[in-house]
């Protein structure tokens, strides 16, 4: 490997773990902690600026270690990246609207799209379509950052699943990158994905210094997946093999599957039951798995396997259908998948809430009563 890609992923690494429990301690004397409600699944006030932690790593290593060749886009990525960091900063510190919140998404996704040139214009012959117009891709590309910000902040519900799903995703295109020869993607990449195994340590092994990634983290990662699924997408169109992937979009996809499949489902149950797409609730995949009994661990590991699952099966597909038919079965199979998650915690749940009736019943029974039953039980036992 190039010794300045490992540098880069040691330093990154290196910096994030060194000024996240730094950033704890500031929390806790400041008192800036995310306190639990009824939608949270942690029990006890967490940090919430795991994000800060990340934004430096990330900055720092990258900022170091790119390469001294013309990458002007990627000025508008930081930009994008310090817009972020502050709405996310202001959501976790004072709690802002989602209006606010989302019209400074929508100002970094069109600063990126229109003046940083990440535009999709491949589509591979999806729908038919080989490439995309100018004035239907510059929309399209904007309403998939949008998606993808709120979709990684969005499965950011329990201990190290947005981090998990950053650094797969992160890891495999940062590897394509380096392999293409697009060292300054790479090194963003792999950066991040360092950053966050840093910031999972914390997240998932620590109880001293345990965080969460915040609004801050998730907007950050959001944007950076955003850049570099529709970086992978169009330079993936002029690459040679072995490094060519002839339905790229599935790839995206199946990299993604956890946060698109449930952004698509949770916006589709808001939208039915009237109710705003950003209103929070307690039905992502992640809420049906800890319903099921799953900590936070043990979930997000399925669900990382889950990924997995779903990209072999997007590099398999390829094989034997169609681009249009592959995307069609790829969705159609995670949303049964779901399905039968859903349909497996419900039936968990409300065996637990039988049982639950059942203790209660007994403890409310007199004295002679369940003497009475544990005599009966006796006989029953000795005849």
């Amino acid at each position: 490997m190039d010794f300045t890609l490992l540098s880069n992923i040691v330093i990154s690494f290196m910096i994030t773990y060194i000024v996240i429990p730094p950033i704890v301690r500031v929390s806790r004397a400041k008192n800036l902690m995310d306190v639990p409600n009824q939608r949270k699944l942690n029990t006890v006030v967490i940090p919430t600026l795991g994000g800060v932690g990340i934004f430096i790593g990330v900055n720092i290593s990258t900022l170091i270690f790119l390469p001294d060749i013309k990458l002007t886009e990627l000025r508008f990525l930081y930009a994008a990246i310090i817009m972020m960091f502050f709405i996310g900063l202001e959501d976790d510190l004072l709690v802002i609207s989602a209006r606010k919140k989302f019209l400074v998404q929508v100002a970094a996704s069109f600063l990126l799209v229109v003046m940083g040139d990440f535009q999709i214009t491949h589509a591979y012959g999806l729908f038919g379509i080989n490439e995309l117009p100018t004035w239907f891709g510059i929309p399209l590309t904007v309403l998939i950052f949008l998606f993808l910000i709120n979709a990684i902040n969005l499965i950011d519900g329990i201990d190290g699943l947005a981090a998990g799903i950053g650094v797969l995703v992160c890891s495999v295109t940062g590897l394509w990158f380096y392999g293409v020869g697009a060292l300054g993607y790479a090194i963003i990449s792999t950066a991040v994905a360092a950053s966050l195994l840093a910031f999972m340590r914390f997240n998932l092994f620590s109880d001293k210094n345990k965080i969460f990634m915040g609004d801050t983290g998730s907007l950050i990662l959001g944007v950076i997946l955003g850049v570099i699924a529709i970086t992978f997408n169009e330079l993936n169109a002029s690459v040679a093999q072995p490094f060519h992937f002839n339905h790229a979009p599935l790839m995206v996809i199946g990299l993604l599957i956890v946060p698109v499949t449930d952004t698509i489902r949770v916006f589709a149950i808001r939208i039915y039951h009237k109710k705003s797409p950003f209103s929070p609730d307690t039905n992502h995949i992640h809420h049906l798995l800890i319903k099921a009994g799953l900590p936070h661990l043990a979930a997000s590991c399925l669900l990382f396997g889950y990924t997995i699952f779903f990209t072999m099966l997007a590099l398999t597909l390829p094989l034997y259908v169609d681009i249009t038919t592959g995307f069609v079965l790829l969705l159609a199979s995670s949303f049964l998948a779901v399905a039968a998650i859903h349909f497996k915690s419900k039936q968990i749940e409300a065996a637990k809430s039988e049982e639950a009736q059942s203790i209660k019943i007994i403890r409310l029974l007199p004295v002679e009563a369940k003497v009475g039953d544990r005599r009966s039980n006796l006989r029953r036992k000795n005849s």
